[in-house]
């Protein structure tokens, strides 16, 4: 495509594409560091750009201990890169806390207060603030009675969807768009940028949307069909995976280069029983 350079790292991938073995590893029996952080670290930064560690042992911990394990974890994951756990981590997600919003990522929705969460299309974490955190875990504490899979769309696919069918879309997301305003939090950036070899993503439709109504800039054409292009793609099943987490599993994810989101889910409601993820940020 003319203009526009083209993705380059981390990988593209699209859910056809990909075996276990880009995604998946077991986790270790006990604190570990050296060879298994480096592969984790080149799969999230040069590779697929998300990992699932499976079966972290969890018996007969607490949901608090549950978070410092999982913080445990990946500070070991981190420590190799340079990147430390933001001061903010260290929370747990229940269907009563986790955000439950119709199509796009936003603010809650009371259907979660009873257990009944609606579709989390793939989004970044944190895109209002002024430097998104890099990595997000999501530590599966209990997985939901029914639905709640993980979603997950990569960047460098959608951007090469976008440049093959839709380059009008494309440029349009090259240009600036505000995530959020207000006193010391006005933040404008593109969806897509370039750093180097590297395609940065920085898409969250609920942070955009809300940017341009508090700073009173509507949306011109482009950029409206450009946004909505993009939120069609995130529910093409040909773009986005569906990954159902087990109780133990660590989801590791890129935040820059890999959107996440979840499939609508149920719960009985009954208390220890609830949905229950434990959730950091790090960079």
């Amino acid at each position: 495509m003319t203009g526009l350079p083209r993705a380059e790292e981390p990988l593209s991938w699209y859910p056809a594409t990909l075996k276990e073995e880009d995604w998946l590893l077991p986790a270790p029996d006990a604190p570990q560091g050296g060879a298994l952080a480096e592969k984790i670290n080149a799969m999230l930064w040069r590779g697929t750009g998300f990992v699932v560690l499976r079966g972290l042992d969890l018996a007969g911990l607490t949901e608090k201990q549950c978070v410092e394990r999982c913080a445990q974890v990946v500070g070991q994951v981190c420590t190799p890169v340079g990147f430390r756990l933001q001061r903010s981590s260290g929370e747990l997600l229940t269907a009563a806390t986790a955000p439950a919003v119709p199509r796009s990522a936003g603010s809650g929705d009371p259907a979660a207060l009873h257990g009944d969460a609606q579709v989390l299309l793939p989004h970044m974490d944190r895109g209002e603030r002024q430097e998104p955190p890099r990595l997000l875990a999501l530590l599966c504490i209990r997985p939901a009675s029914h639905g709640g899979e993980s979603l997950l769309a990569s960047g460098p696919a959608l951007y090469e969807r976008l440049a093959a069918e839709q380059p009008e879309a494309l440029r349009a997301l090259h240009l600036n768009h505000h995530f959020g305003a207000g006193p010391d939090f006005d933040r404008v950036r593109p969806v897509f940028r370039h750093e180097g070899r590297t395609l940065r993503v920085h898409y969250n439709h609920y942070w955009i949307r809300r940017g341009q109504e508090e700073t009173g800039t509507p949306f011109g054409p482009e950029q409206l069909s450009a946004l909505h292009t993009m939120e069609t793609l995130l529910q093409d099943p040909a773009m986005v995976m569906s990954l159902p987490l087990r109780r133990g599993d660590l989801l590791l994810v890129n935040n820059s280069a890999v959107l996440h989101g979840r499939t609508p889910f149920k719960d009985a409601g009954t208390p220890g029983a609830q949905r229950c993820y434990a959730r950091i940020w790090a960079d």
